[in-house]
C-alpha cells in the first residue's frame, strides 16, 4: 500500500461519516449525560424525595433502583445527582468486577484509591472506603454522599464470595459515617428488586424497602428521545418514519432505548456506505447486525459449560419448533452434548448457568407451579437459535441440526425403508424424532 491508496481510503470513510454532525451523541456507551431526561418524572421525584432527606440530617440507607435495561435507570441517577450541587457521587459499575471482593477494588479505584489484594481482606478494604469518603466529604464540604452500584445483580454471580455479607458491611460503613457527620446513601441499580436477592435477615433489617421501580419507556417517550438525539447527530433531517420504525422496534422489546439510538447509529453507518439516504431497509439490517454482534459478545465472554447450555436450548428450539423447555430436558441433552472427558455440571449448577444466561439478555424464564412436585422451571431464547448455533459451533450446527431437521422433514413426508442407506445416514425417523433433539 502506498500514500495514494492509504488517501483513498481515508477520503471514503470520511465521505461515510459526513452524514453525521455530531455522532457521539449517538454513542449509548458513553459517559456523557443528555441534556434533559425523558418521561422520568414519576421517578425522579422519588429519588429526589430520599436524597433531599440529607437537609433534615436524615437519610435513608439503601435506594434500590430496579427495571429492565435500557429504561434509563443509570442515566437518572448520575442526572439527579450530578444537578445538586451538594451531593457527592461514586459511580461504580460493577460489570467490571469478578468477584466481591473486585467490587470493593472498583470503589476504591474510583475513589482514587489503589486497589488491595485479596489476601489483605474485605475487612481493610471498607475501613479504607470509609477513611476516604470521610476525607473527600471533608474536603470537598459537601453535604451528602452517594455511593452508587450499577449492575449489581453482578455481585452475585460470585458464588465463592459473600455478597449479602459485603451488602451488610456497606450499610454498616454507611452508618458509622453518619454518627461521625458525614450523611451517606446507597443506590444499587438492576434489573430485579432487591427483595430477589440471596440476602440473610440482618440486611433485609437494615435496608428498609426504598425501592424505585422504571417501567418499559412508552413508545411515544422512545420516539421522544430518537427526535432530540438526532437533531444533534446529523447535519440533515431523518425521515419520520424511519425514526418512528426505530421507536416501533425498541418498544417491542420492552422499551429499550438504548436499543433505539444503537438501531439509528447503526442504520446511519450503512447507509453512508452506500452513499443513500437512511430507509427502513437500513434500519432492519442494522437490527440484525446488532443482535448479531451482541450475541457475540456474551458467548465470547461466557464459560463452556454456559456456552453448551445455550447451544442445547437452540438445538432443541429448532429441532422440536417449540420455544419453552424443562430444566431436566435441557440437562439430559447438555450431558449428551459435552465434550469427551468433560464432566458434567451438576444440576444444581446447570440451573444456575440457565438463570446466569438469563441475566444476559439471551434467554427468558418462566417458572410455574406442578402441585404436589413442587415449582418448575422452563427456559425459551430470546433471540434466533440459528444465530446461537452458528456463532457456537457452526459446522457442527450444519451438520447435527440443520441438515438433521430437514432429514426429519423430508422423512415425513416420504416414509422410506430403515434399510435404504441415506435413511443409515441420518438415523432419523419419525418415531425418534423427539428423542434425538
Amino acid at each position: 500500500m502506498d500514500a495514494t491508496e492509504l488517501n483513498s481510503i481515508i477520503a471514503k470513510v470520511d465521505k461515510e461519516h459526513a452524514l453525521f454532525s455530531k455522532k457521539s451523541v449517538l454513542n449509548t456507551l458513553s459517559a456523557a449525560l443528555p441534556e434533559n431526561i425523558v418521561g422520568r418524572t414519576e421517578q425522579t421525584e422519588q429519588l429526589v424525595r430520599h436524597l433531599l432527606g440529607y437537609k433534615k440530617k436524615l437519610v435513608v440507607p439503601l435506594i434500590s433502583i430496579y427495571g429492565r435495561s435500557g429504561t434509563g435507570k443509570s442515566t437518572l441517577v448520575r442526572y439527579v445527582c450530578k444537578n445538586i450541587p451538594e451531593i457527592q457521587l461514586c459511580f461504580v459499575n460493577l460489570r467490571k468486577a469478578k468477584t466481591v471482593f473486585g467490587a470493593a477494588n472498583l470503589i476504591l479505584a474510583e475513589l482514587g484509591e489503589p486497589n488491595l489484594k485479596s489476601a489483605q481482606g474485605m475487612n481493610l478494604a471498607i475501613k479504607t472506603i470509609d477513611k476516604t469518603i470521610f476525607e473527600l466529604m471533608r474536603n470537598t464540604k459537601k453535604k451528602l454522599f452517594v455511593l452508587a452500584l450499577d449492575e449489581f445483580d453482578v455481585l452475585f454471580y460470585d458464588k465463592r464470595g459473600n455478597p449479602s455479607d459485603f451488602v451488610y458491611k456497606l450499610v454498616e460503613m454507611q452508618s458509622e459515617l453518619g454518627q461521625k457527620g458525614c450523611l451517606c446513601c446507597i443506590i444499587t441499580i438492576s434489573n430485579n428488586v432487591l427483595a430477589d436477592y440471596e440476602l440473610d435477615d440482618r440486611v433485609r433489617s437494615r435496608i428498609g424497602t426504598s425501592e424505585i421501580f422504571f417501567e418499559p419507556y412508552s413508545k411515544g417517550d422512545v420516539l421522544s428521545i430518537l427526535n432530540h438525539r438526532a437533531q444533534e447527530a446529523f447535519d440533515k433531517s431523518i425521515d419520520k418514519e424511519v425514526l418512528e420504525y426505530c421507536a416501533e422496534l425498541s418498544f417491542l422489546e420492552h422499551g429499550d432505548a438504548r436499543r433505539a439510538v444503537d438501531l439509528l447509529r447503526v442504520a446511519a453507518e450503512l447507509a453512508n456506505i452506500k452513499n443513500e439516504q437512511i430507509t427502513k431497509a437500513h434500519v432492519d439490517k442494522a437490527s440484525e447486525r446488532i443482535q448479531q454482534d451482541r450475541i457475540e459478545k456474551v458467548l465470547a465472554s461466557t464459560s463452556y459449560h454456559n456456552k453448551i447450555a445455550c447451544l442445547v436450548l437452540a438445538m432443541k428450539t429448532y429441532g422440536l419448533e417449540q420455544d419453552w423447555h424443562s430444566t431436566s430436558s435441557l440437562y439430559e441433552k447438555y450431558k449428551i452434548l459435552l465434550a469427551k472427558n468433560t464432566k458434567p455440571v451438576s444440576y444444581r449448577r446447570f440451573s444456575e448457568l440457565l438463570k446466569d444466561l438469563e441475566n444476559t439478555g439471551l434467554v427468558n424464564s418462566n417458572t410455574s407451579s406442578k402441585g404436589r412436585k413442587g415449582y418448575s422451571s422452563e427456559f425459551k431464547l430470546a433471540v434466533s437459535p440459528e444465530t446461537v448455533g452458528t456463532i457456537i459451533e457452526k459446522k457442527w450446527w450444519q451438520k447435527n441440526v440443520v441438515e438433521k431437521k430437514k432429514a426429519s422433514k423430508i422423512l415425513k413426508k416420504n416414509p422410506i425403508s430403515k434399510s435404504d442407506p441415506w435413511y443409515q445416514m441420518y438415523n432419523l425417523a419419525n418415531e425418534n424424532e423427539e428423542k434425538y433433539w
